[in-house]
């Protein structure tokens, strides 16, 4: 039994802060020195089955894990790692010590050593996730897909300029998690660090109180099988990176198991120029697992809501979404034997007053039920409205692989019933008339049960991106275009639209763009793309279901009168070395799609992807099919404020509220694949 005064000495010890480590180690040692019972429940506290807390089981350390400092199954000091060329997975070299990585690990508790990969964890049992930003080590779960980022420093904005606060987020469906929120401080140089100072304040710890290294428990779940552990570095509300961790989960520990980790989303790589990114107020990560599609929304505040969508759940939703936005402007009707699509809109591309309200009605049920898909329980309603409830800027993360999407603009969280009389709100409905720049309503976020107001939609009252992951090496822009010059454009155009209408509307963008340059030919674009390519590329045109063998896209893009393009011919042409043009130029490409109301839950998606992966700095996507007259409206106007300095995720909501004022709801129907902040370089 452990003397009460023993106790009180090792509780003071953990709330001296004041403590360095040889000082915690000496103190330690006297009260475990000077009472028997400290002596025998450290010894019962050591041994393998206590409280499922674990230290390296005797004799089961074989001889090839003893490699050295910071190897297999020994503790990890806080002095930055040294490993031979031999150490590293593939015989790869060394990295430079300057260099920094995210590093993640699984260690006993007590012995603080490496649990190698390949072995069960034990059902029941306490082990931790450790994890740092430094130099690679060659036991970290990720060093095998380590890459050397850009050597540029990083711009720091916290304590002084000294570094930045980094938190850490992780959420789990199995491993039990005792804290979900947890804090890291990069320095300018060097690895970074954990101490008691209160993130986003002025350190006032000395080197000698702060750990190398996070340490964040977890207990392994009782059934045996995989276990997914899902883990987020952010800054400022931005999800640096995102890593998923996998670990077999068996009876009893032992060889033949497998504990891996994927970094599958990075906003910018290498953690750098993390200043230059805008705080954003919430970050949704959209990853997928097998069929399913799943969904972490997290805030400063910690995790606000998880959830599980199956693939069938998101296409379901996804094609209610898409019907009714495409009901709310065009209807099929069958005339002389033939059907064709009539035009709901009057010559200004709105509706009368009554008619609107009847759209947005039905909108607001379907995004009430859409907003109970993310938000499923009360409390996560609840949380997620306290973080949301003023105008914010969300930060959708899809992770690499993940072709899934979900229609967040159309979430409505004002409570409705399915079956009540909507209420509109009067103070809303004329905000929006006199001010579309507003964002929130005259009566405040709070509405009572079945209220009609436009700022209860997320894509009205919230800024929502959706940038893609970047590549190793590379960071998301936040410029596009060359600087210096007027911005130019190129316009790939479809001749299978109305002639009088797209002439019309590319007279209206020379207006706007005095170098602008028409194309109607697949392989003059691709010329024109690879060795002249302008600041913003523009797809104007239908969007064609595939045919047989294009089995790449649920999307194709027509151009001219039969020419069609896939996202595997823009990565043909990217092999050109003209291409090397766009790492300089990262175009804004806008898919302006007239085009078909496919029921592929990926849309835009493998163009989004391919587009990334070429240097461009974003697209604009259409979801539903837009008339050609209301398609082109929408885009002269948000060219127009682009050009104006405005950034994208401003124009698109303000070119949406425009339409809603006027009558039209189409503008939910725009998603920007890019950071919000991207403006054009040379914009005015």
């Amino acid at each position: 039994m452990l003397e009460e005064e023993a106790r009180a000495g090792w509780l003071a010890l953990l709330n001296d802060p004041d403590l360095d480590g040889d000082a915690f180690t000496e103190a330690f040692e006297e009260v475990h020195d000077d009472f028997t019972g400290a002596i025998e429940i450290w010894y019962a506290f050591r041994r393998r089955d206590q409280e499922g807390l674990r230290g390296v089981p005797e004799g089961e350390v074989p001889e090839e894990w003893n490699v050295g400092s910071d190897g297999w199954g020994e503790e990890a000091s806080d002095a930055a790692p040294e490993a031979d060329a031999a150490d590293w997975p593939d015989g790869a070299d060394r990295p430079d010590l300057v260099e920094r990585f995210l590093n993640v690990v699984v260690v006993w508790p007590l012995s603080r050593g490496v649990v190698p990969p390949d072995r069960f964890l034990a059902s029941g049992r306490t082990y931790e996730l450790r994890l740092d930003i430094g130099g690679l080590e060659p036991q970290s779960l990720l060093a095998a897909q380590a890459q050397p980022f850009p050597e540029s420093g990083l711009d720091h904005t916290d304590d002084d300029g000294s570094g930045d606060w980094l938190q850490v987020t992780v959420v789990s469906d199995d491993l039990i998690l005792r804290d979900a929120r947890h804090w890291l401080f990069l320095p300018r140089e060097g690895s970074a660090w954990v101490c008691h100072c209160p993130p986003g304040g002025r350190h006032t710890c000395e080197p000698g109180h702060r750990g190398r290294h996070l340490h964040i428990p977890f207990v392994a779940p009782e059934e045996p099988g995989p276990a997914r552990l899902r883990l987020f570095v952010s800054y400022r509300g931005n999800q640096v990176q995102s890593v998923t961790l996998t670990a077999s989960i068996a009876a009893d520990e032992g060889r033949g198991g497998a504990t891996t980790a994927v970094v599958d989303y990075t906003l910018t790589s290498g953690f750098t120029a993390l200043s230059e990114l805008p705080r954003r107020s919430a970050a949704v990560r959209v990853g997928r697992q097998g069929s399913a599609m799943t969904i972490d929304v997290t805030a400063a505040e910690g995790p606000l809501a998880t959830f599980w969508l199956s693939e069938h759940q998101v296409v379901t939703a996804l094609e209610r979404a898409r019907a009714a936005l495409f009901a709310c402007h065009a209807e099929s009707r069958v005339e002389g034997g033939e059907e064709r699509l009539v035009n709901l809109l009057d010559e200004n591309h709105g509706k009368a007053i009554p008619e609107l309200l009847g759209d947005t009605t039905r909108l607001a049920r379907l995004g009430w039920t859409l907003y109970q898909t993310v938000a499923r329980s009360r409390p996560e309603r609840t949380a997620l409205r306290h973080v949301l409830r003023e105008p914010a800027e969300i930060q959708v993360c899809r992770t690499e692989l993940n072709d899934l999407v979900f229609p967040w603009a159309l979430l409505y969280d004002i409570p409705v019933e399915s079956d009540a009389t909507l209420e509109p709100c009067a103070a809303g409905w004329e905000r929006v008339r006199r001010d579309p720049t507003a964002r929130s309503c005259p009566e405040g976020p709070e509405h009572p049960l079945n209220v009609l107001c436009p700022y209860g939609f997320w894509g009205f009252r919230h800024i929502i991106e959706q940038p893609p992951s970047v590549r190793r090496g590379r960071r998301i822009r936040l410029r596009a275009g060359r600087e210096g010059a007027a911005p130019s454009l190129t316009v790939a155009r479809s001749r299978a639209l109305a002639d009088d209408v797209a002439s019309r509307h590319v007279t209206a963008l020379r207006a706007s763009f005095t170098d602008l340059r028409v194309y109607d030919r697949k392989q003059a674009l691709r010329e024109a793309l690879t060795y002249a390519p302008g600041d913003c590329l523009y797809f104007y045109g239908h969007g064609r279901r595939p045919q047989a063998g294009e089995v790449s896209t649920p999307t194709v893009l027509e151009i001219g009168g039969t020419d069609r393009i896939l996202p595997e011919d823009l990565n043909a042409w990217g092999e050109d070395p003209g291409w090397e043009s766009w790492e300089e130029v990262a175009p804004l490409v806008f898919l302006n799609g007239c085009h078909t109301a496919d029921h592929d839950a990926r849309s835009w998606l493998p163009f989004v992807t391919a587009f990334a992966g070429l240097q461009a700095s974003g697209v604009i996507g259409t979801e539903i099919t837009v008339e050609q007259g209301l398609a082109g409206r929408f885009a002269e106007r948000f060219w127009e404020l682009l050009l104006a300095g405005s950034d994208v995720g401003r124009a698109l909501h303000q070119v949406r509220m425009e339409l809603l004022g006027q009558g039209n709801v189409l503008g939910l129907a725009y998603t920007a694949y890019c950071s919000a902040a991207l403006r054009l370089s040379s914009a005015s």
